[in-house]
């Protein structure tokens, strides 16, 4: 465990929100930036201590911050009906039609089994991804025939400067221990005029109500977490141009054998936080300036 600076601003002044322990027992200080509010895991575990939670069970198994079997058709169906809408409310179908280019290309971080890249691929794409964990990058690789690269991405390509027309982050960013850094890689490898999309767990109105029950207060493999204007002003001063951004989801999760006044509440609620912009999921699109 090391105590580090804010991630976002550099400073090292925080204030305790909360304690919450982790599967394996483990207790983490979740703490919020006094000078730009970031919340954060401080101190953390090194990026070796966090790996651990990362076992092939982590998508294979149910549980409160996993996976029911992430290779299942019916899984990879429901990872694909989310990114596409995510995709259309972001306005990314403009923003291809517009944006001209010979040879696309299109790079996901932390794809996992690489559902996201399958899809651009099929978009005619050259499609790329980057994963860390080993099972899903291996059946990236050997079940869909993708280029998926197992390095950390601030590790990978050194020694050349490939570029691409997007390059994205689905609920990755959450789980990085250098995010600033990462996305300021990224608009190296991008494009002038290219694109980022990131999804990431919104700490707003319902984080703060649920506390340590909050669905995405996952430690450690969660060491941040972003409010909409935090994540917003970071990505304009890293010199992103800000596109388009929205919300979503009311942490009213569908279970088997749920009541139809369950289903219908829970359709009322998602499109509540969505119109009003309190979802406690959001996703940015935003693109590098033109040179």
């Amino acid at each position: 465990m090391q105590s580090v600076l804010c991630n976002t601003c550099g400073s090292d002044s925080f204030t305790k929100v909360l304690s919450k322990a982790s599967p394996l027992g483990e207790v983490f200080s979740i703490v919020k930036c006094n000078s730009c509010g970031l919340v954060q895991v401080n101190p953390q575990p090194s990026e070796e201590e966090v790996f651990k939670y990362y076992s092939n069970s982590y998508f294979t198994q149910r549980t409160d911050r996993g996976y029911d079997n992430y290779y299942s058709d019916s899984m990879k169906k429901e990872i694909s009906r989310v990114f596409q809408l995510n995709l259309q409310d972001a306005g990314f179908n403009e923003w291809e039609a517009k944006f001209q280019s010979t040879q696309k290309r299109s790079l996901d971080i932390g794809c996992a089994a690489g559902y996201f890249v399958n899809y651009m691929k099929e978009r005619g794409y050259q499609a790329f991804g980057i994963e860390i964990a080993e099972e899903p990058s291996r059946f990236a690789r050997e079940s869909l025939g993708l280029t998926v690269y197992s390095e950390p991405f601030l590790e990978w390509d050194k020694k050349s400067s490939q570029s691409f027309d997007l390059i994205t982050l689905w609920a990755t960013i959450e789980h990085l221990h250098q995010p600033k850094e990462t996305l300021e890689k990224i608009q190296k490898h991008l494009k002038p005029g290219g694109a980022l999309i990131l999804s990431t767990c919104r700490y707003g109105i319902l984080a703060r109500i649920k506390k340590e029950n909050w669905r995405y207060l996952n430690v450690p493999e969660h060491l941040y977490y972003y409010s909409l204007p935090g994540i917003l002003d970071l990505l304009q001063s890293l010199g992103y141009q800000v596109q388009k951004s929205f919300t979503y989801g009311s942490g009213m999760t569908n279970r088997k054998g749920a009541s139809f006044v369950f289903k219908i509440a829970k359709k009322v609620f998602d499109w509540f936080v969505k119109a009003t912009n309190q979802g406690d999921m959001m996703v940015v699109f935003a693109t590098r300036r033109e040179v």
